[in-house]
């Protein structure tokens, strides 16, 4: 669970919401994280029933126990706003693509398939030409690239 900290929420956020996430719902890991103020942030995991500090990494990286991952202040541009957001990574270190782009690598695959099949089609279009200029019939070279 990542909370994100506003003024007006931030102490219930801290407090309250923590008690209810460790003692009633008992959600295995709790991060919190202020997009105002990129310097609070923090993350807990549940021991026995009590929500034990998720100590930073030498790199400033919380990493999740149970998804094997760490959350990490990334400074950047995403969705045309230029701040500092939190961000996955992997245990190498390797950024999680975010939405928008897994979205721009769709697209770029999308592309790249169209273009292979324009370009099969171009080369069995001149294969059918050759065929006919070698004195193929029509109907010859239709079942062959039929």
């Amino acid at each position: 669970m990542i909370e994100l900290l506003s003024d007006s929420t931030a102490q219930s956020d801290k407090n309250e919401k923590k008690l209810i996430y460790q003692n009633q719902l008992r959600v295995p890991e709790y991060f919190w994280f202020d997009p105002f103020n990129p310097d609070d942030w923090a993350g807990f995991f549940l021991q026995h029933g009590v929500y034990q500090p998720i100590s930073p990494t030498a790199q400033e990286r919380l990493v999740s126990q149970s998804l094997g991952l760490a959350l990490l202040r990334w400074q950047g541009n995403y969705k045309e706003t230029d701040v500092t957001w939190l961000r996955w990574d992997t245990s190498e270190g390797e950024l999680l693509p975010t939405s928008d782009k897994i979205a721009e690598q769709e697209r770029q695959r999308a592309n790249q398939e169209q273009q292979r099949a324009n370009q099969a089609e171009s080369q069995l279009q001149q294969t059918a030409r050759n065929l006919l200029q070698e004195g193929m019939t029509v109907e010859q070279v239709a079942r062959l690239t039929g």
